[in-house]
């Protein structure tokens, strides 16, 4: 695996942790998190969002598809964008901050590994 199929395979093993818990325990991760309640079945709802979205990050990481790959820097970096709205908007407490900005962490571990594979390959296309 390159640098960036690495860091997009790490982001997805976090996701499909992520939506394990919010599966098998959504009450204790919400209370944990100071979320909002939501209606029964929506907290697995969310979890099981997570771990397709996490599957798909380590499917893709591992097989190194760059669309995707890249793809997922914007798509990481736009929930983190939309999480911090929501907290400034008094919609949801400081806890997802913490969750964009590991989205946000990742998606530059992923652009800086991907800047990095595009540099290595242009030395080498000019030897």
């Amino acid at each position: 695996m390159t640098s960036s199929g690495k860091s997009l395979f790490y982001f997805g093993i976090y996701a499909v942790c992520a939506g394990m818990l919010f599966l098998i325990i959504p009450n204790t991760i919400i209370s944990l998190t100071y979320l909002p309640t939501l209606p029964n079945g929506w907290t697995r709802v969310i979890g099981m969002l997570a771990l397709i979205i996490g599957i798909y990050d380590i499917v893709c990481g591992r097989a190194d598809l760059k669309a995707f790959i890249q793809a997922s820097i914007f798509t990481r970096f736009g929930f983190a964008v939309g999480t911090t709205v929501l907290f400034f908007s008094g919609e949801m407490p400081l806890a997802i901050l913490l969750i964009g900005l590991v989205d946000a962490l990742g998606a530059v571990w992923t652009f800086f590994a991907l800047k990095s594979e595009k540099r290595k390959l242009k030395l080498l296309n000019n030897t």
